[in-house]
């Protein structure tokens, strides 16, 4: 058996795991709002690709975003206030569909602009692109047999009289597949990207590791948000579960916060950059305890 690796965990305390939805929806607001104005500050030492970045992050997006994370707290509010038993659980789960649709869209944003903020990172990635000489197979066979035998199924069904794909499901399809292998040909645009591909690049491209959230997590965000689309059969994660996985995105806002670079020694820190940053620090000391030990997933057991 190897060495096992030593890592640095961290634990939750009582204090976070405790924190009442009230309490975790003002510090999810305080906290991402802070990260996107850190970024919006930051944005302009970049020196790279500046215009795609400052087109991605310009004061229209950050503010939107922003104003994401300010209303993310009236559909509980609106439900605690709410007095009519009668129709009080039908209107739950219609603010439960809009809570979870506004944490589903915060995630998203907040990923996309981690991505925008290091665009020059983000260009050198392969995730997502397939490899050059796999399209080029495909386009082979696609313009060539495969293509000729869809021709002749197709002439056999007029000739016959019999259903079956016709010209037009032909191009249909062989359209959609080029659409395809083009999309596969290059990076998305990151305002393009879907939140369910915004996590995958992430963990795929170990973007950012934690022991205390996982890909899962927040894939089950998504689930939750597609509570949304209300004719279909869906789970709707209730207000106890919101509040775990508001949890999980304040612990990646953090992570994000921390991965940014700090301020150039002879830029003057501002008043609100200060008092938000401590702010956030104090409060993570209360709500985290760190240690040394062995991150099990990792050994050779």
């Amino acid at each position: 058996m190897g060495a096992q690796p030593i890592v640095l965990l961290k634990g939750r305390t009582d204090a976070f795991n405790n924190m009442p939805l009230e309490e975790t929806l003002k510090w999810i607001e305080k906290i991402t709002c802070h990260m996107a104005s850190e970024i919006n500050f930051l944005k302009k030492y970049e020196s790279e690709h500046v215009e795609v970045i400052g087109e991605l992050l310009n004061e229209e997006t950050i503010n939107r975003f922003k104003g994401l994370a300010l209303s993310l707290k009236f559909p509980y509010e609106n439900y605690k206030s709410y007095v009519d038993a009668s129709t009080q659980e039908m209107l739950e789960q219609g603010l439960l569909v809009q809570s979870w649709s506004s944490l589903g869209s915060l995630l998203e944003s907040t990923l996309q602009m981690f991505l925008a903020f290091y665009y020059r990172f983000y260009i050198k990635s392969e995730w997502y692109k397939w490899e050059k000489e796999a399209i080029n197979q495909i386009t082979d066979v696609l313009t060539g047999s495969f293509k000729e035998n869809l021709e002749d199924i197709v002439k056999q069904n007029e000739v016959n009289g019999e259903k079956g794909i016709t010209n037009t499901i032909k191009k249909s399809f062989i359209s959609k597949v080029k659409e395809i292998l083009k999309q596969k040909s290059d990076l998305p645009k990151i305002e393009r990207i879907t939140l369910s591909d915004l996590i995958d690049f992430y963990f795929s491209e170990n973007v950012l590791e934690s022991n205390e959230y996982g890909k899962e997590n927040l894939q089950k965000i998504r689930d939750y948000r597609n509570a949304i689309h209300a004719f279909q059969k869906r789970v709707i994660g209730s207000w106890d579960d919101y509040n775990n996985y508001l949890k999980d995105v304040i612990m990646l806002t953090i992570d994000i916060l921390y991965r940014l670079p700090n301020l150039p020694d002879e830029e003057p820190i501002p008043d609100w950059y200060y008092t938000g940053k401590t702010e956030i620090i104090m409060q993570e000391k209360k709500w985290f305890d760190y240690r040394l030990g062995v991150n099990i997933e990792q050994t050779n057991l």
